[in-house]
């Protein structure tokens, strides 16, 4: 998803001034082009801000400018998508929140379906069991610790994995909390993933992710709305402060 603004396409009117600058023109409109994107960034950080129920820092920073230069008089704004980086890509979980629709799979889902834990396709959302975090995820802590049990990840800092050991058992035991799935549900209960913790007299199960076979979005966030009005609100008043400037600089020669 890229917001693209070109000096030729959305701001043709100042082509003029800008070659009355001479040199100096293409510089001033670049400069101009790219503090205003910056601008729309900003402005569609607050509409996160506002609209998504505590949303974290790094989706708050999920999006990324390439301004323009005297030689390219376009920039763009778009949500982060390089599926190389650490942590799931922002388009992911942001572009429900901008078309509606469902979203992409993260990747514990992932993994519980290569494990044959989930069924393909399904999603997992977190049930009474889950420790959410102050953003309303769940914690990644309970995450490992969970994933570790059930084998489908290696310990990283939670020596927990289900091996059948003796050593295995007694760390187990020591949690106090003992993590199972169940695919295709059973005995009343639904698909997903469930803990099962012991008291002196006794155990409870609790739910802590249920799996379901769609997750639907409402659109939330007004992206193109609010990048392109702050963007040609905001250029007007970039170029003329650097017009401004290039015209003292000159007075002063």
């Amino acid at each position: 998803m890229v917001m693209r603004m070109s000096i030729r396409s959305n701001f043709a009117d100042v082509g003029a001034r800008i070659t009355e600058l001479g040199r100096q023109g293409p510089y001033v409109a670049a400069r101009a082009l790219t503090l205003s994107l910056k601008d729309g960034q900003g402005a569609f950080k607050g509409e996160m801000e506002t609209k998504l129920d505590r949303p974290t820092s790094y989706a708050l920073n999920g999006t990324f400018v390439k301004g323009a230069n005297k030689n390219n008089l376009e920039g763009r704004l778009w949500v982060k998508d390089n599926p190389f980086g650490k942590g799931t890509p922002a388009d992911r979980f942001l572009l429900p929140h901008v078309f509606g629709g469902g979203r992409g799979h993260k990747g514990m889902e992932r993994m519980l379906q290569g494990a044959g834990m989930m069924p393909q396709g399904w999603y997992a959302v977190p049930a009474a069991g889950a420790q959410l975090d102050g953003n309303g995820n769940m914690k990644r802590g309970q995450i490992r610790q969970m994933l570790s049990q059930l084998k489908v990840q290696r310990g990283a800092g939670h020596e927990s994995r289900a091996s059948g050991s003796t050593r295995s058992n007694r760390t187990i035991a020591r949690q106090g909390v003992t993590y199972f799935a169940l695919p295709e549900g059973n005995r009343g209960l639904p698909p997903g993933i469930y803990l099962k913790r012991r008291f002196g007299h006794g155990t409870a199960v609790r739910p802590v992710l249920v799996f379901v076979d769609q997750v639907q979005y409402q659109k939330l966030l007004e992206f193109f709305e609010v990048t392109t009005n702050t963007v040609t609100r905001r250029f007007p008043v970039h170029f003329a402060e650097g017009l401004a400037q290039v015209q003292a600089e000159v007075g002063l020669r």
